[in-house]
């Protein structure tokens, strides 16, 4: 399984729309090189038709996941490519997932932090109400 960075995205508003877009039509380029997603999606050069294309969000976490990347929109996030890996549901595979950009892996998000119990909070109100007296 090979993973493939397309960058980060980022959305922008251009200063005249492209004739026949709607007025409410979102845009996004690459940080990088400012290319167009628009562009960059229906050229048909820049993905591999049977691979898996995922955009992320802040941290890594895995919005998206789908083989047509014209279902996708990067907005401001990352977008990968996974290559050599075949799923009947990709988005069952990889959504909620974490993308490890620096081993190159996905994983299972971090369990969420615990939510303190009632009688922890009153413990905490008590205290901060005896503070204030």
């Amino acid at each position: 399984m090979e993973i493939k960075n397309h960058g980060n995205w980022k959305r922008y508003k251009p200063a005249k729309l492209p004739e026949a877009a709607p007025a409410n039509a979102m845009f996004s380029r690459r940080e990088s090189d400012g290319v167009d997603w628009y562009d960059y999606v229906n050229s048909g050069e820049n993905f591999a038709a049977d691979s898996i294309k995922i955009t992320t969000r802040e941290g890594g976490f895995v919005g998206a996941a789908v083989t047509d990347p014209t279902m996708l929109f990067p907005g401001d996030g990352g977008l990968l490519e996974v290559i050599g890996y075949s799923v009947e549901d990709p988005q069952k595979a990889f959504g909620g997932k974490v993308y490890d950009a620096d081993r190159k892996h996905f994983r299972d998000p971090p369990p969420p932090e615990a939510v303190p119990s009632m009688a922890d909070l009153l413990k905490r109100l008590e205290a901060l109400e005896g503070k204030t007296k």
